[in-house]
């Protein structure tokens, strides 16, 4: 059997029939929905609050946080016109309603990008990216339960009404995307990004990162907590989240109180996303499903943790991105680049953490303890030859170093990395 497996705009083939054993980890394939009736339907019937018609009056400022191009596959121009109908039939002019790009820490977006994030509504409201290092515009709320500082953008501290907007996806660290995560990182200062993220590390220098941040995990994750305590100190007015399938279209959407509307979503996500395995591989290729998930090694090497998840102690996970953008993120490249030893690295994360450096970090780690292989036009090859990760400019070359060919080794191909989760079940080892 032969499958297309995405790789940035088009696709990489893999020929199933020269792995020696395998299975595919997909999510179950479900009929495709209605999107557009999805969405009416969460708008409609929100969770734990008043229709978003009902809470704004024609007097309101309102603020709507929006994600950025790296998450455009939310298709925020299909969900955002239904979210600004809400407005328009409580009465709220245009010219109240101001668009607050949550970029964290990432960089600006050109003009381009700005359109494919908002469609149709490029250049009728106004439109913000947030800047996490512009102190002039940002307002201290208060402090979380970890002591992070939280100062937001003042065009949501301001606003007599806030609505948070995203997808509530798997998330390597925050065990889940969306929600609260609009609020922290994405429209927080930098050093309360920084903080934030630094709550990924374990108690202890040596200890790397601290087990309970992970993929699907909310109890206990001091990530996560830290998230809701800054939202918290925001208090939105509404959300509304997406939940996608593992082929990358809606499955359900929710809409309501920030807290009970996304716990909802999470819920959701498990039942669209989650795989159940009952062994664990020797390989595992793990693609992390095109533009713009594999836009660059920042970004796509999230699709690594689900790799992780399902092969053995050691086993060689493959990851298939593009990465046209190469790292993505220059301190990235310096934290693998600048030292000889990964608790050299580990110690200057806890020193002056800096988000944009985690993704190298996490590779680097993650080297240390499964053999990392990366399929992929990345340039310069050199950034990553301190990191421990196999580069292949091929499928094929990665597989036959692997030795997936062999008849002991078992093989899991995951088409879509970045949208699923496994759960492992006892069985056969």
């Amino acid at each position: 059997m032969k499958i297309d497996l995405k790789y940035g705009d088009g696709t990489v083939a893999l020929d199933c029939d020269k792995l020696a054993n395998y299975a595919i980890l997909a999510s179950e394939e479900r009929e495709a929905r209605e999107e557009e009736a999805l969405i009416q339907e969460a708008l409609e019937h929100p969770i734990g609050s008043p229709r978003l018609r009902d809470l704004a009056s024609p007097s309101d400022s309102v603020c709507i946080v929006v994600s950025d191009i790296s998450r455009a596959y939310q298709k925020m121009s299909l969900f955002l016109p239904y979210v600004i109908r809400e407005l328009e039939e409580a009465g709220v002019p245009d010219e109240q309603i101001t668009l607050l790009c949550a970029l964290g820490a990432h960089s600006p977006q050109s003009e381009e990008e700005k359109r494919l994030v908002l469609g149709g509504l490029y250049g009728r409201f106004r439109f913000v990216e947030h800047d996490c290092r512009d102190e002039k515009n940002l307002v201290h709320l208060g402090t979380t339960r970890h002591g992070t500082p939280i100062c937001v953008s003042r065009y949501a501290a301001e606003a007599d009404l806030v609505v948070l907007t995203g997808a509530v996806t798997y998330h390597d660290m925050a065990g889940f995307g969306g929600g609260r995560k609009s609020v922290m990182p994405g429209i927080v200062s930098y050093e309360a990004v920084c903080a934030n993220h630094l709550r990924v590390f374990a108690k202890e220098l040596g200890g790397g990162l601290n087990p309970d941040c992970r993929l699907g995990n909310l109890e206990g994750n001091p990530m996560h907590e830290d998230m809701v305590d800054a939202c918290g100190l925001l208090r939105p007015a509404f959300l509304f989240n997406v939940v996608l399938d593992g082929n990358n279209r809606y499955y359900k959407a929710v809409a309501g109180d920030w807290e009970q509307a996304f716990r909802k979503g999470t819920g959701y996500c498990e039942e669209a996303c989650m795989v159940p395995i009952r062994r664990k591989a020797d390989i595992a290729i793990a693609c992390c499903g095109g533009y713009p998930k594999d836009m660059n090694l920042y970004q796509a090497s999230k699709g690594y943790a689900v790799g992780i998840d399902a092969v053995k102690p050691g086993g060689a996970v493959i990851l298939l991105a593009r990465c046209e953008d190469g790292m993505g993120a220059d301190p990235s490249v310096s934290i693998i680049t600048d030292y000889d030893s990964h608790l050299e690295r580990e110690k200057k994360m806890r020193e002056a953490f800096e988000p944009e450096a985690y993704s190298g970090y996490y590779i680097c780690e993650m080297a240390n303890k499964y053999r990392l292989m990366l399929v992929s036009d990345y340039q310069p090859a050199e950034e990553l030859e301190k990191s421990g990760v196999q580069m292949f400019s091929s499928l094929e070359e990665a597989l036959a170093c692997a030795g997936a060919e062999k008849e002991n080794v078992f093989t899991y191909v995951i088409p879509a990395a970045m949208s699923i989760v496994t759960k492992f079940v006892k069985g056969e080892e």
